[in-house]
């Protein structure tokens, strides 16, 4: 029985070590577009090795688009981020918004298992 509660303490302590949680990895928190569009880039003060584009009301996240050069592309509906892998700096492209209401999505910076959300929005 100690054993069993020894195994069962063990196994515990790893699945709590290596769940990601979120953390301020020195990332804007916001960022907001006029209902023009435009680029931003953004910059932290942790790299982070991997962006996605997440709509938390659908579910759904953005497509990657590969290339041949070394930077990650990802497109979801009306916001596309590009990025190196590894590094500290994120371009934001929101194209112009003509359905006349407001709109967000969610970019989420991964680092090991640390990660930041930037929402997005767009008037």
């Amino acid at each position: 029985m100690k054993k069993l509660f020894a195994l069962l303490v063990l196994v515990v302590a790893v699945v709590m070590t290596s769940c990601e949680k979120e953390v301020d990895l020195g990332y804007p928190k916001t960022i907001s577009f006029t209902k023009d569009g435009g680029e931003k880039v953004i910059t932290g003060t942790t790299n982070f090795t991997d962006a996605h584009i997440h709509d938390y009301k659908s579910g759904e996240d953005g497509e990657f688009i590969p290339r041949e050069d070394d930077i990650q592309y990802q497109v979801y509906e009306w916001l596309s981020i590009e990025y190196l892998a590894n590094s500290t700096e994120l371009k934001i492209i929101a194209e112009p918004n003509a359905s006349g209401k407001s709109r967000k999505l969610h970019i989420e910076l991964h680092s090991g298992p640390e990660y930041h959300v930037v929402e997005v929005k767009q008037e």
